[in-house]
């Protein structure tokens, strides 16, 4: 739902257009950010939140065809974030992503097998490593099963590879599964009205280069990230997620999901349960305006009682601009003429509930740009 409002200008702009397989969006703006390194701020923390402008760019390119007997889809994208104050030029980061996917169908059965490939890299711009940056590798082959076009159950297995650029105890590798299934619920025979319901499901073994830690706190003491041992056996994690969202699509857009993520690490503070409850809705607005409103609301345990000593557990590192925190935000779009449209977004973040060790973070984010997409 992040881009809904202006997908859906676009797409009423365009209506009527001959089909182009290859799909073409971009964007460029500025926005005023009051916490550009997302820092948590609070007691024993030598951290101050920096408010600073930032260009950002993006582009996106889709292609969907048939190849060696199957079907396609190729997904490319790039955003880049330059910060407009030198001081915090680690900031300067651009994001690129790729997807290649292909499923070829078994004969007249509604089963389709093929293979999925990703892999995003977030690369510094102004010095050699820069802020969270990552590279994230998947190889899945996958199994689809579609009885209609109402019904789709897609299973992926492979393997995952993640590395963290700035510290590489946190780079991890190891086998992943995921199941994704969509029901459509309800359709009218016109099908101008839709209600269809969505459930994922995700593993993966995560082993670390590194080692796991215990605490080493005496005693009948507060746990402190401070006094943790490092001991001689690998670290690993599971790693395990499971979703489900409603969606509405009739003169607005709804959706209302649900998603908790499990981490059951061997290594000392490092354990997390994290519910999430996320709820958005796209309406038509006078003056051929599109808005969006998106809330979030986040609920983090840590099960050892220790916050994790970076902030790791706070990012899922697939965008440069996500944050995994509760959020309040509001996006407007209208089309200027043509393929181009104008966005602005309102967006506030906030830690509202789960342990935070009294640990606070604030941020605001205001956005003014334009968007195209052909």
């Amino acid at each position: 739902m992040r881009r809904v409002a202006v997908l859906i200008a676009l797409a009423a702009a365009a209506r009527g257009a001959e089909a182009n397989p290859w799909l073409v969006t971009g964007e460029a703006g500025a926005e005023l950010d009051s916490n550009v390194q997302r820092v948590e701020t609070g007691p024993g923390l030598d951290t101050e939140e920096i408010a600073a402008w930032v260009m950002r760019f993006g582009a996106r390119v889709n292609r969907k065809g048939k190849v060696l007997g199957g079907a396609f889809a190729l997904d490319l994208s790039d955003l880049t974030r330059v910060v407009a104050n030198d001081d915090v030029a680690v900031e300067n980061v651009a994001v690129l992503a790729s997807n290649l996917r292909w499923l070829h169908k078994f004969g007249d059965r509604p089963v389709l097998g093929g293979f999925s490939l990703t892999a995003i890299d977030a690369i510094p711009l102004s010095d050699e490593i820069g802020a969270r940056t990552f590279v994230n590798l998947g190889a899945d082959a996958m199994l689809a099963m579609r009885n209609d076009d109402e019904h789709e159950l897609t299973l992926a297995l492979g393997v995952h590879d993640f590395t963290y650029k700035p510290d590489h105890d946190f780079d991890y590798r190891g086998p992943a599964a995921n199941a994704r299934l969509e029901l459509m619920l309800w359709q009218p025979p016109a099908k101008t009205k839709s209600l269809e319901l969505v459930a994922s499901l995700g593993f993966e073994n995560r082993a670390f280069d590194a080692v796991a830690l215990i605490n080493a706190c005496p005693p009948g003491t507060k746990a402190d990230p401070m006094c943790t041992a490092a001991t001689d056996i690998e670290r690993r994690d599971r790693y395990q997620r499971l979703g489900i969202e409603l969606t509405w699509v009739g003169r607005q857009v709804a959706a209302l999901g649900y998603q908790i993520t499990i981490i059951d690490s061997n290594s000392f503070g490092q354990s997390l349960v994290r519910h999430r409850v996320q709820a958005s809705t796209t309406v038509a607005l006078p003056n051929k305006v599109y808005g969006t409103l998106l809330a979030i609301l986040q609920a983090d345990q840590y099960l050892d009682g220790l916050l994790v000593r970076r902030d790791l557990q706070q990012q899922e590192f697939t965008n440069v601009e996500d944050e995994n925190r509760s959020s309040l935000q509001l996006r407007l779009a209208r089309v200027l003429v043509g393929s181009w449209a104008v966005e602005g977004r309102v967006a506030v973040w906030r830690n509202i509930l789960g342990n935070t060790m009294e640990l606070d973070f604030k941020r605001e984010l205001v956005y003014a740009g334009l968007v195209y997409g052909k």
